[in-house]
């Protein structure tokens, strides 16, 4: 159950962070798209040997640049997602220790 809400709560950050920063990128001229789609690098050769491209194509018939973008989002959308979800899971296991903790130190 925690591993689920971990994820949920981690595509919910991610998707946030990429509204906020494509929404901050045309205030304050900064390249704050840059900055999100930045860790896509590192997961888009690992998508790129998992995923069949066909399905690219699938998705955008026309393919070339377009898939090209949505690879790079969905890769950026997926590194940022693991990152808040893992943040999420070992912080939420820190709490439920501790109260685990605290529990038996007040039983005994």
């Amino acid at each position: 159950m925690l591993l689920l809400r971990s994820f949920g709560i981690g595509i919910m950050a991610a998707i946030a962070l990429a509204a906020l920063s494509f929404g901050v990128a045309s205030f304050l001229g900064i390249d704050a798209v840059g900055v999100y789609i930045a860790p896509a690098r590192l997961v888009i050769p690992v998508l790129g040997r998992m995923v069949p491209s066909g399905w690219a194509y699938a998705l955008v018939p026309g393919g070339g640049p377009a898939a090209g973008v949505l690879l790079i989002l969905v890769s950026a959308v997926l590194s940022w997602t693991l990152f808040f979800g893992a943040t999420y899971f070992v912080w939420a296991r820190l709490k439920l220790t501790r109260a685990t903790d605290e529990t038996t130190e007040d039983n005994s």
